[in-house]
């Protein structure tokens, strides 16, 4: 059976806290700002760092995991600004596990 990510773009404004060390960033909790109650999310593992850019600015990204779910965080470097991407899995059947559904034809 495959899985299959996808990620969906959150609108919710994200505050982020973040350890620089020897040249490197790396986010230890977020909380959403547009909330009535924060709850803080802390940051089990960064499983990938990767970068790219729009327009002229650069964004770099980190998967990351923690409270159960997966998560993208996007850091504007330009504008120093935080985006969320929730991470959502799920099951796809794929077509040697489903015989009974796929006929060779004769």
């Amino acid at each position: 059976m495959a899985t299959i990510f996808q990620t969906t773009e959150s609108s919710m404004a994200i505050r982020v806290a973040l350890i620089i060390e020897a040249g490197h960033i790396k986010p230890v909790w977020f909380e959403q700002t547009d909330k009535r109650a924060r709850d803080r999310i802390f940051i089990k593992e960064v499983s990938s760092v990767w970068s790219h850019y729009q327009g002229c600015d650069k964004i770099v990204n980190f998967a990351v995991s923690g409270a159960g779910s997966s998560y993208r965080l996007s850091l504007n470097t330009a504008e120093f600004t935080w985006e969320l991407g929730v991470v959502e899995e799920s099951a796809f059947p794929s077509p040697t596990s489903n015989r009974g559904y796929y006929r060779d034809s004769e």
